[in-house]
């Protein structure tokens, strides 16, 4: 401590001396100037004080700083310590004056006003380690990892090294969170308990631990999800972590996908962190007037972002998911619904790392409406005249999807008067098509069956304007 005034000290008292007896009875005030301690100035301290040898009572201690004042009351006897705080000075300012743990955890704080806490610290002795405490902190605008919130206020308890914030209630522009959290300096982990969000995903998962940002912030909510979290996440290397977050993004949310993005009306999914690793469980989303569901697995590990998922939808309208990728449509004349499953796995965001196979379905529609489709309705009418307008309401595929490529060896076309049978490669990366399709004639068209080798066609070129062509003349 050093001291840029004298101070200034008033004692009063007696002292009474045995021989095996030492009794103090001594009252006093005392008064700093400015001083500092630990590097960290003070304008000011005054305090009242009284000492019987055995117990001692400091009451009305008031400590002045330029971000505000502390006022305390202390009490110290064999066996019990209290001590009651209310602060509105910065933490910022006396970091230097707490242990290495909480010091790290205040360091990421930003605080456009001093908070106010109100504590009660109870223990055995003077020892910080044997300490519990209760009590309140109120903040205005501050910042934590890089996130704002405009308000926070909760009541708080520590103990056994670890700080809970009970009944938090956290305000953001837009929207609230609720719940209890837990920091354990000694576990290193945080335990969160029934915390409930409408705030930005990402933006407040900065809270949690900023490394899960890269994670949150491909999904564009429109409007803040509901969310809940329940668990334990784990710091500096901690093997532990296992924290559930559900979310209902009721107002939409925007998607990445392959380059577009996928317009969802609605989501739902559960979220689960371990250890370096992601399970999207229970996905539910409406998109394109179907349903999307699945789960993924994804990999958290520093330069390792590989990921799993199995997805499946039902009744989607394909001319828009066509339209989104590839501008395939038209509303006025196209329609059906599309249904299939996924299975693929991948590497980061690169799309020729994504390899995997399904199958779809669509029903219901007129799948020659579809441009790279189109030109076969036109090589119908001159098969048989008329045979073209007979609309292709069915079509499904098995396939697979490598290095950008979709492979079928079964797509199948189904129409009134005939099928389409084809196989071969769809380079969706590159705009590039390398289709065989054979036309076979059914109902009153069979006759034509024992010339149909006559109707084998390839499509070739561009994805996007396909050169279709006869494979024999």
């Amino acid at each position: 401590m050093q001291f840029q005034s004298r101070p200034v000290v008033e004692i009063s008292g007696s002292v009474n001396l045995g021989a095996d007896q030492f009794w103090p009875h001594v009252i006093g005030h005392a008064d700093f100037g400015q001083f500092s301690y630990k590097r960290v100035p003070f304008s000011e301290l005054a305090a009242d004080f009284s000492w019987d040898g055995k117990r001692a009572f400091i009451r009305d201690l008031r400590v002045h700083h330029q971000t505000g004042q502390l006022r305390a009351d202390l009490f110290d006897a064999p066996g019990d310590f209290r001590l009651n705080i209310e602060s509105a000075i910065s933490p910022e300012a006396i970091r230097a004056l707490v242990p290495r743990e909480l010091n790290e955890f205040l360091r990421d704080w930003e605080w456009q006003r001093s908070p106010a806490v109100h504590l009660a610290i109870r223990g055995r002795d003077r020892n910080p380690g044997n300490w519990v405490g209760d009590g309140t902190i109120a903040l205005g605008r501050s910042r934590f990892r890089g996130a704002w919130m405009n308000s926070a206020n909760t009541n708080i308890r520590f103990a056994d090294g670890a700080l809970t914030c009970a009944d938090l209630h956290v305000t953001r522009d837009e929207g609230v969170g609720t719940g209890s959290f837990t920091y354990d300096f000694k576990k290193h982990e945080v335990r969160v308990s029934d915390i409930r969000s409408s705030l930005n995903p990402a933006e407040a998962i900065f809270w949690i631990d900023p490394k899960f940002s890269k994670t949150v912030a491909p999904y564009k909510f429109r409007r803040p999800p509901a969310v809940t979290a329940n668990g334990v996440y784990q710091f500096r290397g901690g093997k532990n972590t296992r924290l559930e977050v559900k979310a209902d993004g009721a107002g939409g949310m925007d998607y990445v996908f392959l380059g577009k993005t996928l317009p969802f009306d609605q989501v739902s999914a559960r979220l689960l962190f371990t250890n370096d690793r992601l399970q999207i469980l229970d996905i539910r989303g409406d998109i394109f007037s179907g349903v999307l569901r699945g789960n993924a697995d994804i990999s958290l590990a520093k330069n390792n972002p590989r990921y799993r998922a199995a997805l499946a939808v039902t009744d989607m309208d394909f001319p828009h998911l066509t339209g989104l990728y590839f501008n395939y449509y038209h509303y006025r004349n196209v329609r059906g619904q599309l249904s299939g499953t996924y299975d693929f796995t991948g590497f980061g965001t690169d799309a020729r790392k994504m390899n995997g196979g399904g199958k779809v379905a669509v029903t219901s529609g007129d799948v020659f409406a579809i441009p790279v489709l189109g030109p076969i309705s036109e090589i119908l009418n001159h098969i048989v005249p008329g045979m073209g307008y007979s609309i292709a309401r069915e079509a499904s595929t098995k396939f697979r999807i490598n290095d950008g490529i979709i492979h079928t060896d079964d797509f199948n076309v189904s129409g009134q008067l005939f099928s389409v049978i084809g196989h071969g490669d769809v380079h969706f990366l590159d705009d590039k098509i390398d289709l065989d399709v054979r036309i076979s004639a059914k109902g009153p068209g069979i006759v034509l069956t024992p010339v149909y080798k006559l109707f084998e066609y390839k499509a070739e070129g561009s994805l996007k304007k396909p050169d279709w062509h006869p494979k024999i003349f």
